[in-house]
């Protein structure tokens, strides 16, 4: 267990017990910077950090997880799946408040119906959490008609995440799929759990890689779980058959925007070598002009005849 990590369980517990302790003698307790803060999500396409350049001399460890998540109300309730990753600092170098919002801002940007960004600024950390439902939800699970199922995490993205820090690494990964069975990890996890019983004779199959436990992190976007899908993630997730389809949110700051179909629809006159012809009448326009120009001659050349005859 690290220094960082020790400091912040101590930090925990000591504000459970303050907490506590307060409610017992009845003493409001003052405000004290091991609360959460929540951290203002961009809607603007971020611009690419340099390689390197996040964060300058401190060392960041970077924890990853994927997890299924249900958010209900009094009259209605929302399946998602909830990509979630953490940045924390070695001690005494903790990340700020500030360069919290500077993460969030880089990699966190975009909305959509189907998309909800958090991120929070909690005991030292950076916590940025991204709840995907609907369709979006395929960006983590393919599911064919067999009934074969596969979940993923964006490590491309998250590899390039932690490429863009002075001092970072990827150091856990964490993904869990329930109601499948006859599950499988992939990509030699540190720790595995696989088939775990649940309610209604359910299943649950979870893998982890930790660098600390002599893990390789996966940086591609291969599979990490499969397994056979059970009927209660039809009824109960209300998950649907589908590929995998492409994450795009967050907004990613590496990849370059996509042209918009009017955009690709004109032609670029330097690509093509033909001249351009903005500001100039256009041909269909200059024969209509002249069609009209030699009516009206024509009418003139007759009124003319005709005058000249009643004059003789």
């Amino acid at each position: 267990m690290t220094m960082t990590t020790v400091r912040r369980r101590v930090a925990r517990w000591v504000t459970c017990a303050l907490a506590a302790a307060a409610c017992v003698t009845g003493v409001a307790m003052p405000a004290r910077a091991y609360s959460k803060t929540p951290v203002p999500i961009a809607s603007a396409t971020p611009t690419a950090p340099a390689a390197g350049s996040m964060l300058a001399g401190k060392n960041i460890d970077i924890r990853v997880s994927i997890d299924e998540y249900l958010r209900a109300t009094a009259t209605s309730k929302e399946h998602m799946h909830q990509l979630h990753v953490e940045f924390d600092a070695h001690y005494p170098d903790e990340v700020t408040a500030e360069e919290c919002q500077q993460i969030a801002d880089t990699f966190w940007s975009g909305t959509g119906p189907e998309f909800k960004p958090s991120a929070t600024y909690a005991y030292e950390s950076c916590e940025l959490d991204a709840f995907y439902s609907g369709q979006l939800r395929h960006a983590f699970y393919s599911l064919d008609e067999s009934g074969h199922f596969q979940l993923r995490a964006p490590m491309e993205y998250l590899t390039q995440v932690a490429a863009s820090f002075d001092n970072a690494s990827i150091v856990q990964l964490k993904v869990s799929a329930t109601n499948i069975r006859n599950g499988q990890c992939n990509a030699s996890p540190s720790s595995q759990s696989i088939d775990i019983a649940q309610v209604a004779d359910t299943h649950t199959t979870e893998c982890s890689w930790k660098t600390g436990k002599g893990a390789t992190i996966p940086t591609t976007d291969e599979p990490l779980i499969e397994g056979d899908i059970e009927d209660f993630f039809y009824t109960y997730d209300v998950g649907t058959n589908g590929p995998f389809v492409d994450m795009t949110l967050p907004i990613n700051p590496f990849t370059p925007p996509t042209p918009t179909a009017s955009e690709d629809a004109t032609p670029n006159p330097a690509s093509t070598n033909q001249p351009t012809t903005r500001g100039a009448p256009s041909t269909g326009l200059l024969i209509g002009i002249g069609a009209a120009i030699a009516a009206l001659l024509l009418v003139g050349t007759g009124a003319l005849v005709v005058a000249l005859r009643r004059r003789h």
